[in-house]
């Protein structure tokens, strides 16, 4: 047992960090973009790529033959985080919260959702440009917190990712198909019988969602390159449909076109702004709901380990579209409430029937064909952004190696024409084909209305996790802040004294505290019938809350270096990377959110993630515990010259690799310039890796 405690607590040490982020020798697949030296980029030649792909991406530590080129730029980075966020957002919650919670405020209630999504949307953005590697929540959890705590991440990912896929496309299958019938239905021209069988066998069948994941499987088999670009031509058809129906529903609210007495289009459909039989209660419930449509900000993440400047991209992209889809979810919301009154709007396809009741039949028409054409590009992004978690867990040995093997396809040209072109990108195709497939079976045969709570729990839990990993590194021990020597403490002490608590009150232990109050003051805001005893003992574990947070601010003291050590070798010096402002206060109340929000997603869900959790966790221990890559970098006792031409800072102030990792570049002894720069000022004593041993 205190073998398996050991391994699941053990944190990755920076030495395996840096090789898997593929920044300790030129042949890695940074020699596309180089980061060490923007201003002269080296091209790959044929013969690096093509004719010796194990050179591409060898630091992966023994996860495969290699990884992807970094080739995407900020720009593909944000077309991809709207094509995994924009969606079904706009397409159907904004007809389910106009009519069934909040009317016309819908628009409020997508703010509220927007700003409670930043409260875990920067914490993720100053993350990524900290640790840019591939496996988002899955990295910074292994690096801060330990294995099992990585382990975890993942299994929460695979919902979000892998688990969402299917059931968007489950959604979109039952989409066309009623889509298709209602074609047929206006036309009086019935479908044929072996036809009708095929769309609707029954049993929970769905040939159609089983059919677009296939599909967008293909497609990432085709290529990086193919695919990259089918998400940013989709993405921008998407934004741009949006866009449209945002000006057309405000020209027709206006009267600039000509309208008919019996078109409801007009601007005092706005009144009341905030309809007296929902009031502020209808908002903060639709908000709850609204917070899902801005899901898949944290995938770009999980692509750090592509992105051509992972420090300065990554962050813009989260935050980016972030800002993009708030703006675009809220001028949607006005725009549906303009054109009909809420009480009329449709909760199935709300756009296209608010254009049909306005008499703009083309506008209807064009509106449900651009829903069907781009709500695929979620599955896409979705398929992807689990080929990368698994990709990432390969190379730590946590599944199986074949999932991170690269490919290289042979000399291609464009549907036929043009010049031939290497690929010098590589591809995980045997992870494509794993992942497309176990998605193809589920998007078809399992019906999804059982298991959306725990998708929203999964994703909810996931965020919490990402804001303590902030916490982690930003913050020390109060004990050791605070009694210096913690052997002259004498022993005999109160348990009351002062001494005695700030010893006892590790920093692990105060954000146990920090997600254990809002978990409480979630349950009994959900459970409780009462309503006196409900609003107090949620308010109770709220101010609770709030004292922990306080208590780090004013006796955690934050590290004052916490620059990645990837800048000793020159990664970004001179460039000050992205960092979440108001911490801990902000972080701190994103994870009260999260899990203010995961307590009322009912105690099925709850159940049922804690025994995903549980079960994954049990699997771990039986097949993974001992024989991860970082339980050989540990037994082989090598996490020390972590630096390549440097040594390691003196034992004495160092204690842990995390800290190790959060060193900069003036905080260790350069041997090739035969001198030491005394910044031990700087130095940042976070907990020792033994210290989450110490949480209870």
């Amino acid at each position: 047992m205190n073998t398996f405690v050991e391994n699941a607590l053990t944190r990755k040490p920076l030495r395996l960090v840096r090789k898997q982020a593929h920044c300790s020798d030129e042949t890695s697949r940074y020699t596309a973009v180089p980061i060490f030296d923007t201003e002269t980029p080296v091209k790959p030649t044929p013969t690096t790529t093509a004719q010796q792909p194990s050179h591409r991406g060898g630091g992966g530590g023994g996860g495969g033959d290699g990884a992807p080129l970094r080739h995407m730029s900020l720009l593909d980075l944000v077309f991809f985080g709207i094509g995994t966020t924009i969606g079904s957002g706009v397409f159907v919650l904004a007809g389910v919260v106009a009519h069934n919670y909040a009317g016309p405020s819908a628009s409020i209630s997508y703010l509220i959702a927007g700003c409670v999504a930043a409260l875990s949307g920067l914490p993720y953005a100053e993350l990524s440009a900290a640790f840019p590697l591939d496996g988002s929540t899955y990295s910074y959890a292994y690096i801060t917190l330990g294995e099992v705590f990585a382990v975890m991440a993942s299994l929460c990912q695979t919902l979000e990712y892998g688990g969402a896929s299917a059931a968007v496309a489950r959604s979109w299958g039952s989409k066309f198909v009623d889509w298709v019938h209602e074609g047929r239905d206006q036309s009086n021209n019935p479908l044929p019988s072996g036809l009708e069988k095929f769309l609707q066998p029954g049993y929970g069948i769905n040939p159609m969602g089983a059919i677009i994941a296939l599909l967008c499987t293909l497609l990432l088999l085709l290529g990086v390159k193919e695919s990259k670009m089918t998400t940013n031509v989709v993405s921008a058809a998407k934004v741009s449909l949006i866009v449209f129906m945002i000006v057309a529903g405000f020209l027709l609210a206006s009267g600039v076109f000509p309208n008919s007495e019996n078109n409801p289009a007009s601007f005092s459909n706005l009144s009341p702004f905030v309809p007296p039989e929902f009031g502020s209660s209808g908002i903060i419930d639709g908000s709850s709901i609204l917070f899902f449509a801005f899901l898949g900000f944290d995938q770009i993440c999980n692509l750090s380990g592509e992105a051509k400047n992972p420090v300065k991209d990554v962050p813009r992209a989260v935050v980016l579209t972030l800002m993009i889809d708030g703006v675009v979810y809220m001028l949607a919301a006005l725009a549906l409430t303009a054109m009909v009154p809420y009480a009329d709007i449709s909760t199935v396809s709300a756009f296209p029937r608010a254009f049909g009741a306005n008499g703009v039949k083309w506008a209807e028409t064009l509106t449900a064909i651009g829903e069907i054409v781009t709500l695929p590009l979620v599955v896409l992004t979705g398929i992807q952004s689990q080929t990368r978690l698994f990709f990432a867990m390969s190379k730590d040995k946590l599944v199986p190696q074949f999932l991170g093997k690269l490919t290289f396809s042979d000399s291609r040209t464009c549907c036929g024409v043009g010049e031939k072109k290497e690929d010098t990108i590589g591809n995980l195709s045997a992870n494509v084909k794993f992942c497309g497939t176990v998605i193809v079976i589920l998007a078809c045969f399992v019906p999804f209305q059982y298991i959306e709570s725990l998708i929203s729990a999964g994703a909810l839990f996931l965020f919490s996790l990402t804001d303590i990993c902030l916490l982690m590194i930003r913050y020390k021990c109060p004990s050791q802040s605070f009694l210096g020597n913690l052997s002259e403490v004498d022993d005999s002490a109160s348990i009351f004294s002062i001494a005695t608590v700030r010893e006892q009150l590790s920093l692990g232990r105060l954000l146990i505290l920090l997600n254990v109050f809002p978990f409480l003051s979630g349950v009994c805001f959900a459970f409780i019938p009462i309503a006196s005893v409900k609003y107090s003992l949620a308010a109770v574990f709220a101010l609770l809350t709030i004292c922990v947070t306080v208590y780090i601010h004013r006796y955690c003291p934050e590290a004052s270096s916490t620059r990645f050590a990837f800048e000793g070798d020159g990664y970004g010096i001179g460039k000050p990377r992205f960092r979440t402002p108001l911490v801990p206060f902000l972080p701190a109340l994103g994870i009260f959110a999260n899990w203010f929000m995961l307590a009322n997603v009912g105690w099925q869900g709850i159940v049922m993630l804690v025994v995903y959790l549980f079960l994954g966790v049990v699997v771990y221990g039986g097949f993974c515990s001992g024989r991860s890559l970082t339980s050989e970098y540990e037994s082989n006792d090598i996490t020390t010259n972590l630096l390549p031409g440097r040594s390691s800072p003196t034992s004495s102030v160092v204690s842990s690799p995390l800290q190790e990792a959060l060193l900069s570049g003036g905080e260790w002894e350069d041997e090739t310039n035969g001198g030491r720069r005394d910044l031990n000022s700087d130095l940042s004593e976070i907990e020792t890796s033994k210290s989450i041993i110490k949480f209870v």
